[in-house]
């Protein structure tokens, strides 16, 4: 298949439910017949700007209801409910095997479930298998992303938004998840304003009717865009918000995937977002002490409240808060904190995780005058380089 079939459209033809179906069908195909390298070259280079969010807008109208059918489908409720139990434990799936063939299995499934949506369904069972579809493709997507592969990541993300979206209702605030994941995968690329309007379209999707906590995951993600272009008073203004609707009573049952943002990832979001606001004003000269000495007071709650079994969060705040004690000239509890994440990290083996032991290796470059921060940079370089040398045998 050429990168020119492997193309998504515009328009509202693109948000058709049966266009979903053959797409996410074609793609995964394509993905399964080909290894990581020739995937990667088929898809092409990332999408930025309006090339990424104008094709999106047109997620925030309501999709056309599935039709009803007169005769009994081909999936029952005994099959559905296999497909969705699979679908949970994919969700949870461990780290026995190694990503791609993780990443092949979910693909393989997706393939699958499109398939079955190729086929006669009944309305009911037809919105079960697109909810379905549009969490494995977010799977894929997330396992994509944690390997660094971006424009594979995104078009993942994309599939999963327009299988969302083809569920009806009960995929929008699913649909805000995905586009949440989408602005934190430009700001790890350094592309906050692409985040902040992927964040201002979630949020236009679910109003002011999304439970309390779904609003706050929505508001850090845009309080981190405002963090990265430097623009304080947005940034309070956003973390406020985050802050007051995390603690709105709950009503209703909570989708299962907000659940982790408890009060542990609000604070370390919130602290990580202080530390960037910090590190901008460092550069531009202006004062940071306060806000570096806020980042560290939240990443160290969160570390505090975070499960133990969370062990890429707390590798992240642990990175986080070695960062922001850089930033206090606080040495020797920058490496103390660093090394705690590093023997997280060879546990789990998280690309994200060594994306940011890359920020704090670079951020400490000013700091290496220092025997304990120089030993550490070594150690980390080294790694690096090992690392590296790995991925391009195994590619």
């Amino acid at each position: 298949m050429t990168r020119q079939e492997l193309t998504e459209t515009s328009g509202p033809e693109l948000w058709q439910a049966a266009r979903t179906v053959e797409d996410i069908a074609r793609f995964t195909l394509t993905d399964l017949m080909l290894d990581r390298r020739e995937a990667t070259q088929q898809i092409g280079a990332l999408l930025l700007g309006v090339a990424l969010t104008e094709p999106l807008e047109h997620w925030v109208l309501r999709g056309r209801p599935l039709p009803t059918l007169s005769r009994p489908g081909s999936v029952d409720e005994e099959e559905i409910r296999r497909i969705e139990t699979t679908t949970k434990a994919l969700r949870h799936w461990d780290r026995r095997f190694r990503m791609g063939i993780r990443r092949k299995a979910v693909v393989g499934q997706m393939n699958e479930v499109a398939q079955l949506l190729r086929e006669h369904q009944a309305p009911d069972i037809a919105r079960r298998l697109f909810e379905v579809l549009a969490e494995l493709a977010k799977i894929a997507a997330s396992m994509s992303y944690d390997a660094g592969l971006h424009p594979l990541a995104q078009r993942y993300y994309r599939l999963s938004l327009r299988a969302a979206h083809a569920s009806g209702e009960s995929g929008r605030l699913f649909g805000a998840n995905i586009l949440a994941a989408m602005a934190r995968q430009m700001l790890d690329l350094g592309r906050p304003e692409d985040a902040l309007d992927l964040i201002r379209l979630a949020l236009d999707g679910v109003r002011t009717d999304a439970p309390g906590r779904v609003l706050s995951m929505l508001r850090t993600r845009e309080g981190w865009a405002y963090a990265k272009t430097g623009r304080v008073q947005a940034f309070h203004r956003a973390v406020g918000q985050a802050e007051e609707t995390f603690h709105e009573p709950v009503t209703t049952r909570l989708p299962y995937w907000i659940t982790p943002f408890d009060a542990s990832e609000l604070a370390g979001v919130i602290g990580g977002r202080y530390r960037d606001l910090a590190l901008a004003q460092a550069r531009e000269g202006r004062p940071y002490t306060d806000l570096a000495q806020r980042s560290a007071t939240y990443i160290t709650s969160a570390l505090e409240l975070r499960a133990p079994r969370r062990l890429r969060n707390r590798a992240f705040d642990l990175i986080g808060l070695g960062r922001a004690h850089l930033l206090l000239n606080e040495r020797e509890e920058a490496v103390h904190v660093i090394r705690q994440a590093v023997t997280i990290e060879d546990a789990i083996n998280s690309g994200r995780v060594e994306r940011r032991l890359h920020d704090f290796h670079r951020e400490s470059a000013r700091y290496k005058d220092s025997t304990e921060i120089a030993d550490l940079r070594g150690e980390l370089a080294e790694r690096f380089r090992t690392r590296a040398a790995t991925l391009k045998e195994t590619a």
